[in-house]
């Protein structure tokens, strides 16, 4: 199936081809409409581009609509580079619910899945979208933002194992006083000294040396005292070789994540101030560096993705779903997202509380009517959504006290809760 698109009001309209590829991790099926031609093709560099070449020599000078149940990986890596190609990505629900009306026992095969893509965005195509890429600077700071997050996990894994294996031989580390178990004093000093013998053998001149040499002499002297004082949890030596074993093992690659770390942090400090909407996420109150990094890459650079307010909300799974059926109606988190996404707005209101002042109002309003702290975190983000939308597309600088002024124009429930806010803090600095 072929389609005639008009250029711009001059010259003949250009050669639509619907293309349907079901991808696989070695060989891709694919089916055109025009004439039921099918085939497959290899993932490699060289087979991609002479497929590519192919569909251009049958059909010269067209524009290539592919439908693919995939919106990034190595075929749409090699496919995005190519002028001539549109792709559309297919959620995969809306494949499978589409295959049921033509294969009721659920039977699938690839060409078959290649011929049902290509039939779904011939018949939908208006109100699908093509995949937009991203500037080079949006995408690597996504890239930045997404990579950082899975090293942050791994850190906080391993931080809850190695809390698990301390209790069981050497539980006075974890009373140290540090915000976390991988914090670079605590995973400096189980690289040094592996068991509590060690610990105590070194003395308090050495362990002195340690902890300035490292910089962390504001509380040197107790955590010493505490060491030399501790006393040990099981005298057992095969418990405490198998521990010492164990801890070595967790905290080098704890000492490897907080440096990998770092690098990305300092990568992110420096490209997030070059995007063109730095300005913008900068003037959100709460938002770190980091924070401003994910709104960015999540906001993007097509400021047509998102069709409204409500379309951002959907996407990102901040918005609730509804399902009503009759008189009965059920309002339902929305678990089809982008985890990524969700969390980035998620955890940007949570941060919000402590900077803004009507977010923190809004957040205690939603307990006072009896929300649990996500719920309420989860309708501050739907808030902040909209404000943020709105920024984005009018790119237009976050100011807090105009918006305070648009609460008290509009008479808003809120206001009782942030001159009550207000008052709390007041009498709490007194």
């Amino acid at each position: 199936m072929t389609l005639d698109v008009e250029q711009d009001g001059c010259g003949p309209p250009a050669r639509q081809v619907i293309i349907g590829i079901d991808w696989a991790d070695a060989e891709h099926a694919f089916h055109l409409l025009d004439n039921n031609l099918a085939g497959s093709f290899e993932q490699t560099p060289v087979d991609i581009a002479r497929q590519v070449s192919d569909w251009r020599q049958r059909f010269p000078g067209a524009t290539f609509c592919i439908a693919i149940e995939q919106s990034r990986g190595p075929l749409i890596t090699a496919l995005v580079e190519c002028v001539d190609v549109l792709i559309y990505p297919i959620n995969p629900a809306a494949l499978a619910s589409y295959r049921k009306a033509f294969a009721h026992g659920g039977g699938k095969n690839d060409p078959a899945d290649a011929k049902l893509l290509a039939n779904f965005l011939g018949h939908y195509r208006e109100r699908l979208k093509p995949l937009v890429r991203d500037l080079p600077l949006t995408r690597e700071l996504a890239s930045l933002g997404e990579d950082r997050r899975g090293l942050v996990d791994q850190r906080v894994a391993l931080a809850n194992e190695l809390r698990a294996i301390l209790k069981l031989y050497l539980p006075c580390i974890l009373l140290l006083d540090a915000d976390k178990l991988y914090a670079h004093f605590i995973v400096r000093l189980l690289l040094k000294y592996r068991t509590l013998d060690e610990l105590q053998n070194a003395g308090k001149t050495k362990l002195r040396k340690f902890f300035f040499g490292i910089g962390v002499a504001a509380k040197a002297e107790q955590r010493i005292e505490l060491l030399m004082a501790a006393k040990p949890l099981t005298t057992d030596e095969v418990t405490i070789r198998s521990g010492a074993r164990r801890v070595q093992a967790i905290v080098a690659q704890l000492d490897a994540l907080n440096k990998s770390i770092d690098i990305y942090d300092a990568a992110i400090k420096l490209l997030v101030k070059e995007h063109a909407n730095y300005p913008i996420v900068a003037s959100l109150p709460g938002a770190a560096t980091k924070t401003q990094c994910r709104l960015l890459a999540a906001l993007g650079d097509d400021k047509s993705r998102y069709q409204n307010a409500a379309a951002l909300q959907a996407a990102t799974g901040i918005a609730p779903i509804t399902s009503q059926s009759g008189k009965q109606k059920i309002v339902a988190c929305r678990w089809a997202s982008t985890k990524f996404l969700k969390q980035t707005f998620h955890e940007y209101a949570g941060l919000s509380i402590r900077k803004c002042r009507w977010a923190k109002a809004y957040y205690d309003m939603q307990l006072a009517h009896g929300k649990s702290a996500q719920m309420a975190k989860r309708a501050l983000a739907f808030k902040w959504q909209r404000i943020i939308f709105r920024c984005w597309q009018s790119n237009t600088l976050y100011n807090d006290e105009k918006y305070l002024k648009r609460l008290q124009a509009e008479k808003a429930p809120l206001l009782q809760f942030i001159t009550q806010s207000a008052t709390e803090a007041s009498s709490n600095s007194k």
